[in-house]
């Protein structure tokens, strides 16, 4: 199991997460910045709200611009 890291990268997101969401879809064409990881690897993810609130999740999976997560990761909130 390995922990991907790629610096400087950043997106939108696409559509609004619910609390319970379990994917992520960024901006079109934008995912491609993004590690791809295969089980069991993962890479962290920060959102920031545009009220400023900060979620970490743990992204499992990558498919162009969707992400499968694991949401409120390091004791942040969904």
């Amino acid at each position: 199991m390995a922990v991907l890291l790629t610096n400087n990268v950043a997106s939108t997101l696409a559509s609004s997460l619910t609390p319970s969401s379990t994917s992520l879809t960024v901006a079109a064409g934008t995912g491609a910045k993004f590690p791809s990881p295969v089980a069991p690897d993962y890479f962290y993810a920060t959102i920031i709200s545009t009220t400023g609130e900060i979620e970490i999740v743990k992204v499992t999976s990558r498919a162009n611009d969707v992400m499968t997560i694991v949401r409120a990761q390091d004791r942040t909130t969904a």
